[in-house]
């Protein structure tokens, strides 16, 4: 069936598998999942990281760091702590969410971070945060009410 549609992945011009316009080729449609392969990179990416040694992977962070500090990213420790929604990087993610503190007095700092993500909210400790842009159209779950102040 000729659709005219266009392939997400590579741009070209397509007969969709489907019928619809916003599916993938035939030609780029991914195969079943090589696990050998898939096994294999990521014990290539393991040695290469023993193999770098520490220092220079601190290095790495150190300048991946700045170089967002670079960009207007700031210190997740000042991170405001009044209900403003910011945006936030946590280490070990590649995300980036938004996020807010609430106010609780049953937690043990008297509330805490909380990212918005995939519909839910979860508990967070910003690395990085920057100001919520102001043209940001940002979708989920609105802020919280404190709880228990």
């Amino acid at each position: 069936m000729d659709n005219g549609a266009t392939c997400n992945m590579c741009g070209n011009y397509t007969s969709n598998k489907d019928g619809t316009p916003d599916g993938g080729c035939l030609k780029c449609e991914p195969e079943e999942p090589n696990l050998m392969a898939i096994w294999a990179a990521a014990d290539k990416k393991a040695k290469d990281w023993r193999e770098a040694g520490e220092e220079k992977l601190l290095r790495q962070m150190l300048d991946a760091r700045e170089g967002l500090k670079s960009l207007g990213w700031r210190d997740g420790q000042y991170a405001p702590k009044d209900g403003t929604r910011f945006l936030s990087i946590e280490a070990g993610s590649t995300g980036v969410f938004p996020c807010y503190w609430m106010t609780n007095k049953h937690m043990a700092e008297g509330g805490g971070f909380w990212s918005e993500a995939h519909g839910d909210l979860w508990p967070a400790k910003p690395t990085l945060w920057k100001p919520m842009p102001s043209n940001a159209i940002v979708t989920g779950l609105a802020p919280a009410q404190e709880i228990d102040k």
